[in-house]
C-alpha cells in the first residue's frame, strides 16, 4: 500500500497494488508518514474500500474536524464488541462512534449533561450492548482522563444495537427512519433548504431524530424542562425554529397522540438552530 494523503494520525488514504483507492486505519499509521510512503499489512487494522462513496467521504470530512485519538477510541470499543460477544457489525459504526465520542467528551468539557431515560431497560434487555458502552466510558476515561456520564453508556449501546446486521429490530427500524424522514422534510420545506448530508451537523440532528422517535414509540419522552428561563429564552432567540418545531410537534400528534414536551422541544430547536446555522454560513440560503 501506497499513501496518497495522510488524513490524522490513525488514517490515511492510500492505494493498493492494483490502484485503488482506500481509506487505511491503523494505530499511529500516519505518524511521520508523507505522500509515496509505503505501508506494511501489519500497520494496517482496517480497510474502507472507496466503492462506498458514502462512507469515504464521511470519513475524510470527519477526519478534519476530528482528533484522530477518537478513531482510534472508536475502533478499540468496536474491537471489544466484536471479540468478547462475536457482534457482526457494519462499517457505517465506525463513523457514528467516532462521532457521538468526540461529541460526548466535549459536551463534558462544555458542562452539558444529556440524560438518557432508558438507560435501565438497555442494561436489562441488551446486556452485552451495554457492557461494551461501559467499557467505551473506561477506556475513554483511561486515555483522555475525562469520565463521561453513567448514561453515555446506554446512548453507545444503541450505536452498537443499529449497528448489527442481525439487528432484532429492524420492524421497529422501518417506523423510525420513516419519522426521521418525515421530521427532516418538515425541516426542509420550512425553510425551503438542501441538506448538506456530509456536515456533522446534520448526521447529529439525524441521530437525535432517531432518538426522539424512539423515544415516541416507548411512550419514554424527556419530561418537561424544569430550566424555564432557559426554555423561554432560547425559543425567543430562534423563532423560526421554533415555528418549525411547532410543525413538527401537529405531526407528532396527529401520528402517535401525544404531545411533545418542553425538554423535547427545545433539544428539537436547537439541533435545528445548528443545521441552519451550517447552512447560513456556506451561504446555501
Amino acid at each position: 500500500m501506497r499513501v496518497v494523503k495522510v488524513l490524522n494520525n490513525s488514517l490515511v488514504l492510500a492505494l493498493d497494488e492494483e490502484g485503488q483507492e482506500a481509506i487505511l486505519m491503523g494505530k499511529g499509521i500516519g505518524f511521520h508518514k508523507a505522500t509515496g510512503s509505503t505501508l506494511k499489512k501489519e500497520e494496517v487494522e482496517k480497510v474502507f474500500v472507496l466503492k462506498d462513496r458514502n462512507i469515504s467521504r464521511n470519513i475524510i470530512r470527519l477526519a478534519a474536524d476530528t482528533d484522530g485519538v477518537f478513531f482510534e477510541l472508536a475502533k478499540t470499543v468496536i474491537d471489544h464488541g466484536r471479540e468478547r460477544f462475536g457482534m457482526e457489525l457494519m462499517d457505517h459504526l465506525y463513523l457514528s462512534l467516532t462521532d457521538h465520542l468526540s461529541y460526548a467528551v466535549q459536551r463534558v468539557k462544555d458542562g452539558i449533561i444529556f440524560q438518557n431515560f432508558y438507560t435501565l431497560e438497555m442494561r436489562k434487555f441488551n446486556p452485552h450492548e451495554f457492557e461494551v458502552g461501559n467499557f467505551a466510558l473506561d477506556l475513554v476515561e483511561e486515555k483522555l482522563g475525562v469520565r463521561l456520564p453513567d448514561d453515555e453508556a446506554g446512548n453507545i449501546a444503541l450505536h452498537f444495537i443499529n449497528a448489527q446486521q442481525d439487528n432484532p429490530y429492524n420492524s421497529q427500524n422501518q417506523v423510525i427512519n420513516s419519522v426521521v424522514e418525515d421530521i427532516l422534510s418538515i425541516i426542509k420545506y420550512s425553510f425551503h433548504i438542501v441538506y448538506d448530508k456530509e456536515d456533522t451537523s446534520y448526521t447529529r440532528c439525524v441521530t437525535h431524530l432517531r432518538l426522539f422517535a424512539q423515544r415516541l414509540m416507548k411512550g419514554e419522552m424527556m419530561p418537561d424542562e424544569r430550566n424555564t428561563f432557559l426554555y423561554r429564552q432560547i425559543m425567543e432567540t430562534c423563532a423560526r425554529e421554533r415555528e418549525c418545531v411547532e410543525k413538527i410537534g401537529v405531526y407528532v400528534r396527529e401520528r402517535f397522540k401525544v404531545s411533545i414536551t418542553d425538554q423535547e422541544e427545545l433539544y428539537l430547536t436547537l439541533h435545528i438552530h445548528r443545521v441552519m446555522d451550517t447552512i447560513q454560513q456556506k451561504g446555501q440560503v
